[in-house]
């Protein structure tokens, strides 16, 4: 009896220990280069999402990452598909063909920077080439209008021109026979903040883009719909009045 009892304390260790044991089943699945760009593709089996890691050869680098369900089983398929690179700014789309995912990614290969993505459904289509179709440049900010056609998609890629800074990304639902350029109707300086009023005349939308002039530096981009034409068929008025600084 006393034998039996011991075994028995003995055993509670291990039984606590089996209660508390939790899987987590997290692995990489696949992984690519381009250039100084990697992307690894981490899986999580218990939830059956899989998640795209992105970051840079560069020291000080921070990652980004964009997960989503796996629509049969956990395999992906991760291809970069179109590209383009301007001085020190490169855009590339990669594309999960198995699960029908696109992101672009806009970066810069110098230290202490990271990329920005945006990861959006596409279709099975030929047609995966970036189209360029606006470039804007007011003070050191240039902005870039990209159409991906595959996803019906426009992306708007901010950059500042200083040392070790990141770009800032934003994608939105293109509109279809539509034609405008991008223009900056207002902005505000206010001690080192900069902040740009752009507009897309294509899509309808306005952008602000918020900055510092300084290194290290990364642009904010929020964008919103244009005012829709009156109910009398005209067109809502615009006006290019300056955002007054309040002190």
């Amino acid at each position: 009896m006393k034998k039996l009892s011991l075994l028995i304390i003995l055993a509670l260790p291990f039984i606590c220990q089996a209660e508390a044991y939790q899987s987590t089943l997290l692995v990489q699945t696949g992984q690519m280069r381009e250039s100084d760009l990697i992307v690894r593709t981490v899986t999580d089996l218990e939830s059956s999402k899989i998640c795209l890691a992105f970051y840079i050869r560069t020291t000080g680098t921070s990652p980004v990452m964009n997960c989503y369900a796996a629509v049969g089983g956990y395999a992906a398929n991760i291809n970069q598909v179109g590209h383009f690179k301007e001085q020190q700014l490169i855009v590339r789309k990669m594309k999960d063909t198995v699960n029908d995912v696109s992101c672009l990614v806009a970066y810069v290969g110098t230290p202490g920077t990271s990329p920005s993505i945006d990861c959006y459904k596409s279709r099975k289509s030929a047609t995966d080439d970036l189209v360029r179709s606006g470039h804007l440049r007011e003070g050191d900010l240039d902005v870039y209008r990209v159409i991906d056609k595959d996803s019906t998609k426009t992306c708007l890629v901010a950059y500042v021109a200083t040392g070790g800074t990141a770009p800032s990304l934003k994608c939105y639902n293109s509109q279809t026979g539509d034609k405008g350029g991008l223009v900056q109707n207002s902005y505000l300086r206010e001690g080192d903040l900069i902040v740009r009023k752009i507009v897309d005349r294509a899509n309808n939308k306005e952008c602000l883009i918020s900055y510092v002039s300084t290194e290290g530096t990364s642009p904010s981009i929020n964008c919103f719909d244009v005012d829709t034409p009156q109910a009398t068929g005209g067109t809502a008025a615009k006006t290019s009045t300056p955002m007054t600084p309040t002190r």
